[in-house]
């Protein structure tokens, strides 16, 4: 594995990733019939990994994806090696949530080490939305000039929520390209790559009716400062929230109207959190 050549110090034990989806699924308490239909849906270039344990988190992580470049050289980082856990969510979650055909193309991309970050997040958003709750993957009438958004979810509330989930690397290559290590604990780089393409994909709507925003799953911490000035540059018809996650259950969240907060973090089973963003002026 790639890991050993990189970091040997954080493998604390190896295995495949057929070995650890079916103990993680045992570990859930799924039956075996459950845990081996799920498994049978696992893309073939994904049940080829190997795997390790990362002595850092104590998670079993499997070795999928390809390098970033900077420059002229590549680098190795978490998005090569992502939770096992993570990866059994995202394939229960896709065979709720997709109708067959859909689901058949989306594992096709999945299993495709150039795109599998991409879509793997595409499905963290959905983890804990409550399953009577109706949603629809990639929907092609609703967005500006016909754009494909890739969910909408409800009615919840009375209300449903459209929005595309980005997962951006730009922003920290763009940060890599110019900062040395010890700089990069306080990042700086333009925050608005990560709303980059978002603002163009939608019409403007009534938040009332039809909220509208992003999920966006990025590599580095934001200024909270500027990441909310950059959001309120977006146009607010048409953009009405944002929100930073990962697969875990608190993000941070950004709302123009503080009676959406509430309903966001309850239509996704989520908490706040500080741990994506910074306060550029105390790390100083």
């Amino acid at each position: 594995m790639i890991i050993e050549r990189i970091r040997p110090e954080l493998v604390g034990g190896k295995s495949t990733l057929p070995a650890c989806l079916r103990a993680e699924s045992d570990r859930r308490g799924l039956s075996v019939t459950e845990r081996e239909t799920l498994l049978a849906t696992v893309p073939a270039p994904l049940l080829a990994c190997e795997c390790f344990y990362d002595k850092l988190t104590g998670l079993w992580r499997y070795e999928f994806g390809e390098p970033h470049r900077v420059r002229d050289e590549l680098v190795w980082g978490t998005h090569m090696w992502s939770p096992v856990p993570a990866l059994l969510d995202v394939i229960a979650c896709a065979g709720r949530r997709l109708p067959p055909q859909k689901l058949a193309a989306y594992l096709v991309l999945l299993g495709n080490p150039g795109k599998h970050q991409e879509y793997l997040a595409e499905m963290f958003p959905m983890f804990r939305v409550d399953a009577a709750i109706p949603a629809e993957h990639e929907v092609g009438s609703m967005g500006a000039g016909n754009r494909t958004i890739d969910w909408l979810v409800g009615p919840a509330d009375g209300r449903r929520v459209l929005f595309d989930v980005k997962r951006r690397f730009v922003d920290f290559i763009a940060m890599m390209d110019v900062l040395s290590v010890a700089e990069a604990a306080a990042p700086g780089h333009d925050v608005a790559l990560l709303f980059r393409s978002v603002e163009a994909k939608f019409r403007p709507s009534n938040p009332d009716q039809l909220l509208q925003g992003a999920w966006i799953v990025t590599d580095i911490k934001q200024d909270e400062v500027e990441l909310g000035d950059a959001f309120a540059a977006l146009d607010a018809g048409k953009v009405h929230f944002a929100i930073l996650g990962d697969a875990e259950a608190n993000v941070h969240l950004i709302t123009r109207r503080p009676e959406d907060r509430g309903f966001l973090l309850r239509l996704f089973r989520a908490t706040p959190s500080s741990r994506f963003v910074f306060d550029r002026a105390r790390s100083r």
